[in-house]
């Protein structure tokens, strides 16, 4: 938003001038051309009318005295041609020597001469040209004079203006600038906030007001849509506690059928798997509404990774997978139960992702003022372009995964995480599988023992 605007606006203001000083030059110099060769012209004129009129009174002598007094102009010349275009007589510059033919602006051993002639009938019957000519070297000296001076002057002036045109594109842009530096400011957390609008009656004023607007109706629909998710998932507990119970007795009896025992064992997972989405949709909401590290106290990420993989045991081996717990005490301030529910997220996804034969390793460690969690599994990996989107919520890898989850366990590590002021990554295990770490500020040596 910043710079680039300015260098554009700046760029684009300068490109204009430039592109309207150019022409103004142009123009200056073919007008100014234009009238100092009027000037030579409304000398030349006359004189050579004189040169004429003394000439055919007086003859040769005349016309050299008449052409000293009346031509003036810089290597000013005059002659007089008879009948054939020989010269008979000339005066001034030696190009007099020769026959100065044409009218207008004529090039005469190399310069350019203004040329004007006159014929006349001598008192003995004679019919002659009479020529006078000026040079046109002060009008090229003038010209190429004022073309260095533009030459010189128009760089500094487009440099000048180039500079006062960065210094009112940033004052221009400055309101807008710290309207979009407080509107990134407002995030998902923040939408109570709003946008101070200028005491002015122009755009950015109007622009404010319209962000505000914007921002009062997300707010109005975030909160109805946190308030729906509560809603919705309290609601859920109270049939999804008294289904899995009624399942749980329905499984007592030893008069089922082979084919009744799958079915009803089969609902009691899809019960499960839907009352965990229901448990996550809460804490997501609890996440919206408070945040998720309500409790603090020292806890030990170690145990707590324990506990989290405690679970998982049976269905682990049930799939053939190997699960380990390793690693030295990671001792942390924080809510216990907020981050065995991100671990048990992360052992869970583990789990269920790993084939038969593979193993998941869970490794607490602690260095540099962190202590952290890694969850290594064997599974099918998640591919480089979409490791920053895994802890979106709802976000799913692709179609074999999505059958596995409701897409918010990760976006639960991910906000339990945020919350301890901590993160948590993901990263390729070679040969196969993720490493999911979670890292959050480790309890200080002298406080743990």
């Amino acid at each position: 938003m910043r710079a680039p605007i300015r260098i554009r606006m700046t760029a684009w203001y300068v490109a204009v001038l430039a592109l309207v000083l150019v022409a103004v030059g142009a123009f200056v110099l073919v007008r100014l051309r234009s009238d100092l060769t009027d000037s030579v012209d409304r000398n030349l004129g006359p004189a050579v009318q004189q040169i004429a009129t003394g000439y055919r009174a007086e003859g040769v002598g005349e016309f050299r005295d008449t052409s000293a007094t009346v031509l003036s102009g810089e290597r000013a010349a005059s002659q007089v041609r008879d009948g054939a275009g020989r010269v008979v007589a000339f005066y001034g510059d030696p190009v007099a020597r020769r026959p100065m033919r044409g009218a207008g602006t004529v090039s005469l051993g190399g310069t350019d001469f203004r040329v004007a002639s006159r014929a006349v009938t001598t008192r003995g019957g004679q019919r002659r040209i009479v020529v006078a000519a000026s040079s046109l070297e002060p009008v090229d000296r003038s010209v190429h004079r004022v073309l260095m001076l533009l030459l010189v002057a128009l760089p500094v002036a487009l440099l000048l203006v180039a500079l006062a045109g960065w210094w009112l594109a940033r004052r221009s842009l400055a309101p807008i600038e710290r309207l979009t530096s407080k509107a990134e400011e407002i995030g998902p957390d923040a939408l109570d906030e709003r946008i101070d609008v200028p005491a002015t009656r122009d755009e950015v004023a109007h622009l404010a007001r319209t962000l505000n607007t914007m921002l009062d109706r997300i707010e109005t629909g975030v909160s109805e849509q946190r308030r729906l998710v509560a809603d919705t998932s309290h609601e859920l507990r109270t049939p999804l506690a008294a289904m899995r119970a009624e399942l749980d007795v329905s499984l007592l009896h030893d008069d089922l059928t082979p084919a009744a025992r799958r079915v009803l064992e089969s609902t009691r997972e899809e019960v499960d798997r839907i009352s965990a989405t229901v448990d996550d949709l809460l804490v997501l909401a609890r996440a919206d509404e408070v945040g998720l590290a309500a409790i603090h106290e020292p806890v030990d990420l170690h145990d707590l990774a324990a506990s989290a993989t405690e679970p998982f045991a049976t269905l682990a081996r049930a799939r053939g997978v190997e699960l380990r717990l390793e690693g030295p005490p990671a001792p942390v301030v924080g809510d216990p139960d907020s981050l065995r529910h991100a671990l048990r997220n992360l052992v869970d996804n583990a789990v269920k992702f790993t084939p038969g034969g593979g193993a998941v390793v869970v490794r607490s460690e602690r260095h540099n003022g962190v202590a952290e969690v890694q969850v290594i599994d064997e599974g099918p990996g998640i591919p480089a372009d979409l490791q920053d989107r895994v802890f979106d919520r709802f976000f799913r890898v692709d179609e074999a995964r999505a059958g596995a989850g409701s897409g918010l366990g990760l976006a639960i590590v991910d906000e339990v995480a945020r919350a301890h002021g901590g993160r948590v990554s993901v990263r390729p295990h070679i040969p196969c599988g993720s490493v999911f770490t979670l890292s959050v500020p480790a309890l200080p040596e002298r406080s743990s023992t």
